[in-house]
Parts: C-alpha cells; sequence; structure tokens
C-alpha cells in the first residue's frame, strides 16, 4: 500500500446459505480475539500514518516522470505549486543517472534529501527512493532504469487535512481461506497496464489455490524483481464481483510473504487499495484478467471516500 504499508490465521468456508462454517487449515487455529486485535491495530497503524505522514497517500498531489537527467523547479505560489523540469539556473535540484546509479545535486543551497531517516549530502548516489524537502513540500523521487519519477506531496492538501479514518470490511475469519501455492517453474515475464496507461513489469511466479462459497478459486500471484531486496514478497492483485461497487472499481492488492511451504492461508482481510483510489498521483498496476474472481470478497478495504 505504501512504503509505511506498504505494506493472521484462520479459515472458514461459506454455506450456499451465506452462514459462515469453520473449517481447518494448516498450523494451529490461533485466538479469534488475538486474530481481531491484531487485524484491528494494522488498521488503526495505516490511518495514523496516513493522517500524520508528510508523504500520505492523502497529500500526493502531482505526477511527473521523465529521461535520464533531470533538473527540477519546484514553486509555491499561496496554496499552488507547479512542478516542472526546467533548465532554468532557478531549478532546486538535479538528478543524474551515472552508470548504474543516480546521483543528486542541490542547486538551491537548502534541499534536503533523506533516504529513510538518513540524510544524504549533495553529489551523492541515491541507492532508491528518495525524498526531498523543498519549500515546505516534499518531493518523492522514485528511480527505474531509464527514468526517473517524481511525486509531490503536499501537507496542506484538503483530503489530507480532512482524512479521519480508511473503511473497511469488518473482521472475518471466512476470508482467511486455506489455500495452496504452486510455484511456476520458470516465471514468467508480463507488462502490466497501469491507471495511467502505461506498464509495469512483473514475473508471474505463483499459482494459489483456494475455495469459496464451495467453489474452486484461483489468482496468479507476481513479484516485481526475482532476485535482491524485495524479492521474497508475492504482490497479488485482484478484481471481484465487489468492485465498483463496495470497493475499489479499478481491484485492490494482496502483499503477501513467500509460503514456506505448499499449504498456507490466504487472508483477504488484508486486501488494500491502489493508491490511485486516494489521489491522481499515482500510477497504479491495473489486475490482469486472469485474477478476475467472480465471486464476491466481503473483506479488507472498501472504497474511499466513504
Amino acid at each position: 500500500m505504501l512504503t509505511l504499508v506498504i505494506l493472521l490465521c484462520g479459515c472458514a468456508q461459506q454455506n450456499p446459505n451465506g452462514t459462515a462454517t469453520r473449517a481447518p487449515v494448516a498450523g494451529s487455529e490461533p485466538d479469534d480475539l488475538a486474530w481481531t486485535q491484531a487485524l484491528i491495530e494494522h488498521r488503526e497503524e495505516i490511518d495514523d500514518a496516513f493522517r500524520t505522514s508528510n508523504t500520505s497517500p492523502m497529500a500526493g498531489t502531482q505526477y511527473l516522470k521523465s529521461q535520464p537527467t533531470v533538473r527540477v523547479h519546484l514553486t509555491r505560489q499561496g496554496k499552488a505549486f507547479a512542478l516542472a523540469y526546467s533548465a532554468d539556473p532557478a531549478a532546486e535540484i538535479a538528478v543524474t543517472r551515472e552508470g548504474a546509479a543516480w546521483t543528486w545535486e542541490d542547486l538551491r543551497g537548502d534541499v534536503l534529501c533523506r533516504i529513510d531517516e538518513e540524510q544524504v549530502e549533495t553529489g551523492s548516489a541515491l541507492a532508491g527512493p528518495a525524498t526531498f524537502v523543498i519549500a515546505g513540500l516534499h518531493l518523492r523521487f522514485y528511480p527505474a532504469k531509464d527514468r526517473v519519477t517524481f511525486i509531490v506531496y503536499d501537507p496542506e492538501r484538503p483530503e489530507k487535512r480532512s482524512f479521519d479514518h480508511l473503511l473497511y470490511f469488518p473482521p472475518d475469519r471466512s476470508y482467511a481461506v486455506a489455500a495452496k501455492f504452486l510455484a511456476i517453474p520458470e516465471p514468467e515475464e508480463i507488462e502490466m497496464l497501469t491507471s495511467r496507461g502505461l506498464k509495469k513489469t512483473f514475473y508471474r511466479y505463483a499459482t494459489i489455490r483456494f475455495q469459496l462459497n464451495g467453489e474452486d478459486q484461483e489468482l496468479t500471484a507476481f513479484k516485481s524483481e526475482l532476485t535482491g531486496e524485495g524479492s521474497e514478497s508475492l504482490f497479488i492483485p485482484f478484481r471481484d464481483s465487489t468492485s465498483g461497487h463496495d470497493t475499489y472499481g479499478a481491484g485492490r492488492f494482496l502483499d503477501i510473504d513467500e509460503p514456506q511451504s505448499e499449504h498456507f492461508v490466504l487472508d483477504f482481510n488484508r486486501a488494500y487499495n491502489p493508491l490511485c483510489n486516494y489521489s491522481p498521483a499515482f500510477n497504479c498496476p491495473i489486475p490482469p484478467r486472469e485474477n478476475r474472481l467472480p465471486v464476491a470478497i466481503r473483506a479488507g478495504e472498501m472504497t474511499y471516500p466513504h
């Protein structure tokens, strides 16, 4: 969901009449109260980050991507601001690709740059996503092999100032389902369409099989990287029959650690919305056709705003 989310066990099936019946799962079943409390605390942490973080998705307000060498000019006039690539000497920062790394330069003299909580001095390489603080705005830098992307976060954006909480279905153990993990022997590289009409590269990594409403269901799990940092995480974008009604129309996401065994629990109570539900500043993958479920997943996050 975020860097801050970013990113529970038990299982039940539903009878045809819609009532839940408990089904066994792999491993010991945790206490219902502890499971529910952990889920509630997780949701409260997300709400708190949305309310307080300077890079809350609710503060995201403008998106810009470019080619390798960039000078960025960011100005604020009252409550308005402008972000542009500029050759003008008044530009605040420059980022340049040098070999496999990106370096940055402070052209203004008072720009702060951080990766996580660590300050990065001007002239240094940027090993990953970084945040620049310019004139009270937060400019988030995302490097890729052949381009950079910037998103501006405005802590004064009305949507952030008025934010209270996200909306969720009540915790429901019937949507923490017993699932089977089937790795794909040779992961296939695919391009997933995005909300901005672009494409993002993923690898089709595994098939996840489970049951809901007594019917067999199947989802594909993807990876954005096969090696290196984050390669143990699986990305499961999906749509279901609630999409466009109770839940976000483009679909929802699940992030899970790669299971250590074939049998595991897939918990739809942890399903969350793409960032583009909160602001047009974001560029979100659209769940592919193979991950469109014919059933209603009435668990996890509902659409925003309320």
